[in-house]
């Protein structure tokens, strides 16, 4: 059934007392006919009593729609007054007053409950136009068990035309086959349905087409035909006029219906009175916009909403033109912010600590110069240690370079020790700094202290410290950008959030249909100058509040996306309007960044009262990466690895130094990074050996370290291990190494066998957020250092 606003019948635009209008058109009146047709037709789904019976599988349950319980009482009094009312016309004589007013309480009744039913089909009606469906609109009354339509009787019973059905009040079972057998549906309250599509102008209205249909329930059906709706929308013969009218001064379109020449860029459109905008546009609109205005006109809907009422569509509200005709909208959608990682600023990842020299250093004697080494601790388990410098005494000239993970830690510590071989070592000195003291590129000199050796002195007491010497160093820091394995972005939304607020005669959806993806993405774009990434999706619509109160309506027009671009390329100003179309995008935008701002505002505030009811303003959170999450993304990057010294490795002699090499390999992988031999290092070698190694998401990186012999096999001096929970946020420090035991029975040493390496990591083949491919060839701004992840 195809009922469109241009295509009624003239005989039909007035409509009075329908009840009374029996001599003219009995069948427009409150019979269950269709105009012209006779009655037995209509009525022998009232009394047939011989429905053939149609077998098929037992009724599941279904959902029913919720519906007041107003029109479930009044809906069976409204359908007897119309049959008596009905029964007494057909028999000639007159109808009571009486019965007629109450024919039009239970009318009125009916409609106030009936838009309820079916929101979407009765948001096309106003109050005029619901009272007319409502008495031109035949009623039937079916038992459990009858059929509808799906068998030649039924079909032959029917007058010829399509027609569609509305269920109010029961349960329908609509079967595919026409025979009434296999796959069904069931229907309840406010369904529409029939043998074929029912459409309103260029609206579907989310019906079911079926070839039989069955009473599960006794059911009370209103028809739907071509002469009903005709009779509704009368009043569209002589209102279309009045459309086109309200059309023309809508702001939005002003770059169409006004001539060319300029002088819609002088004139304020919006500013003008109604009067002086028919007298601009009668004066100088072209005869094709007027001709196009009114074909839009007649092919648009009509639709009434109530304040905070929600508009229903078959389709998207971005495929079609809503423009205000009375009343004011308001236009809602879900609005997501998510934290920009990129936009956040780089953080410290790494010191590097370059010791330069000592100066005077504590505990030097002639018959022992000082052999002097130090450690650098950055909280409790990051650190690294020089190599010993031997018999250099107390001005020490270390020149080297260490790296420390930094994770937000606070104090560095600098150690200087005298190395002892056949007993502890002993302490030259001792200093602690600030890390927010050292900023990037700090260079200078501290002082270092050690206990007063006096009798009665206390090892705790720092009023019996003692200089002892001076330490130059200098700190330069690497950069890595915040990583979406280490950092969760933050996240939040707004649903419901009301984003533009429309007024009489203002539009949307034209910028929709004319810009496309782009009208999105400026939108989205207003949040390009904040630390956040905008999402707008599930745009709505909703009625706005009004002066006169909540009962009063809200009336707009919608077009279809076809339609109007129909109309845009018959007015013969695509150009200008389309001009006009990325103006008020832009004023959106604007409106778009207040909300976004106020929003990020009120988020900050809530965090803010939030940590501090938890306490978290003393308290740091530590980003780390998950291991899981890790050995995922990382598969296939190339970690980067420098094997810088190693200390106090066993083995060797007086007449036979070692010469160590070191082996890096992760777990189970065959590739492998092999250092340099170096002849006759001893037990403090100094490689400074780079390479890298594919990663293949094993759990650990084994480091082993042997002792070269030309004339038979390498011996094995010690083995370390990084699991993965160590090296997936990056790696800088010492590893422990540990012996065989035919070495720790051969000597045993007071000294911990230790290496330095560092490892860094190329961008991941993919993000793991995302699943998108990612540039490996990004790297960060400072020290030259590989991004974690980009």
């Amino acid at each position: 059934v195809v009922f469109t606003f241009d295509q009624m019948n003239p005989r039909t635009v007035s409509l009075p007392d329908l009840v009374s209008e029996k001599k003219r058109n009995t069948a427009l009146s409150l019979s269950e006919g269709f105009s012209g047709a006779k009655h037995t037709g209509a009525l022998a789904a009232t009394t047939q009593t011989s429905w053939p019976g149609r077998p098929g599988k037992d009724p599941y349950a279904g959902a029913e729609e919720s519906v007041s319980k107003g029109l479930n009482f009044v809906l069976p009094l409204y359908y007897r007054c119309r049959q008596l009312v009905l029964n007494t016309e057909k028999s000639g004589h007159r109808v009571p007053q009486k019965m007629q007013m109450e024919l039009r309480a239970l009318e009125k009744s009916v409609a106030g409950e009936i838009r309820s039913l079916n929101p979407l089909l009765f948001q096309r009606f106003d109050d005029v136009q619901l009272d007319r469906l409502l008495r031109a609109m035949p009623f039937l009354r079916l038992s459990i068990g009858r059929w509808l339509f799906g068998c030649d009787q039924l079909a032959a019973a029917w007058p010829k035309g399509s027609r569609s059905f509305l269920l109010m009040a029961g349960k329908i079972n609509l079967f595919l086959d026409p025979n009434g057998v296999g796959e069904k549906h069931e229907l309840t309250k406010g369904a529409i349905f029939g043998e074929k599509h029912f459409r309103l102008g260029d609206e579907s209205m989310l019906d079911m087409v079926g070839g039989a249909a069955q009473c599960e329930e006794a059911c009370i059906i209103g028809v739907l035909g071509t002469e009903v709706l005709e009779a509704s929308y009368a009043d569209r013969a002589f209102g279309n006029r009045k459309i086109a009218l309200s059309m023309r001064h809508a702001p939005a379109l002003s770059r169409v219906v006004l001539p060319e020449g300029g002088l819609h860029a002088k004139l304020d459109f919006a500013s003008l009175s109604f009067e002086e905008k028919t007298k601009l546009i009668e004066e100088k609109q072209p005869g094709a916009v007027e001709h196009a205005l009114e074909e839009l006109a007649k092919v648009s809907t009509q639709l009434h909403l109530l304040s905070g009422q929600e508009l229903l569509s078959d389709t998207p509200i971005e495929d079609s033109v809503i423009m205000v005709q009375k009343g004011s909208i308001e236009i809602r959608g879900d609005l997501a912010l998510t934290e920009k990682l990129d936009a956040l600023p780089p953080k410290k990842k790494r010191m590097r600590i370059f010791l330069d020299k000592a100066e005077k250093l504590a505990g030097d004697s002639i018959f022992d110069k000082l052999d002097p080494y130090c450690v650098v601790k950055l909280g409790e388990f990051k650190r690294f240690q020089t190599p010993v410098m031997w018999n250099v005494g107390v001005n020490p000239q270390f020149e080297y370079q260490g790296v420390l993970t930094h994770s937000d830690e606070e104090e560095l510590e600098i150690i200087v020790m005298d190395y002892d071989k056949f007993s502890a070592d002993d302490l030259c000195g001792s200093c602690t700094v600030k890390v927010s003291d050292l900023h990037d590129g700090w260079y200078g000199k501290v002082d270092l202290q050690r206990p007063k050796r006096t009798l009665g002195s206390g090892k705790d007491d720092e009023h019996m410290l003692e200089l002892a010497g001076r330490l130059y160093f200098g700190v330069k820091y690497d950069y890595e950008k915040i990583s979406a394995l280490t950092k969760k972005p933050k996240e939040r939304s707004w649903n419901h959030q009301v984003l533009f607020n429309l007024d009489s005669l203002e539009a949307w959806g034209h910028e929709t249909i004319m810009l496309g993806s782009v009208f999105m993405k400026t939108l989205e774009g207003a949040a390009n100058q904040t630390p956040f990434a905008l999402e707008l999706s599930n745009f709505r619509i909703f009625g706005g509040l009004q002066r006169g109160g909540a009962n009063e309506k809200i009336v707009l027009l919608k077009a279809s996306k076809k339609r109007f671009v129909d109309f845009i390329k018959k007015s013969q100003k695509e150009k200008q309007f389309l001009q006009s179309c990325r103006g008020s995008t832009l004023d959106k935008q604007q409106t778009i960044k207040g909300i976004i701002k106020s929003l990020i505002e009120r988020w900050e505030t809530e965090d803010q009262a939030d940590n501090f009811r938890k306490g978290l303003f003393q308290s740091k959170i530590v980003e780390a990466v998950d291991p899981s999450r890790f050995r995922v993304a990382y598969r296939g990057a190339k970690a980067h690895i420098t094997v810088r010294n190693a200390l106090n490795l066993s083995g060797g002699g007086w007449f036979d130094k070692l010469d160590p090499y070191a082996i890096v390999r992760f777990r189970g992988n065959k590739q492998e990074l092999r250092t340099s031999v170096l002849q006759d290092a001893g037990g403090d070698p100094i490689w400074n050996c780079e390479g890298h190694l594919v990663y293949g998401g094993e759990v650990a990186l084994e480091i082993s370290v042997w002792d070269y012999d030309h004339y038979s096999s390498d011996d094995l001096v010690g083995t370390g291990v990084v699991q993965v929970e160590q090296f997936c946020n990056g790696f800088e420090g010492m590893v422990p190494l540990s012996v065989s035991s035919d070495k720790k029975k051969q000597k045993k040493s007071l000294k911990q066998s230790m290496i330095t390496i560092g490892i860094l990591w190329d961008a991941p083949p993919q993000d793991p957020t995302t699943g998108k491919p990612l540039d490996p060839t990004q790297t960060l701004a400072s020290g030259g250092t590989r991004a974690l992840i980009s």
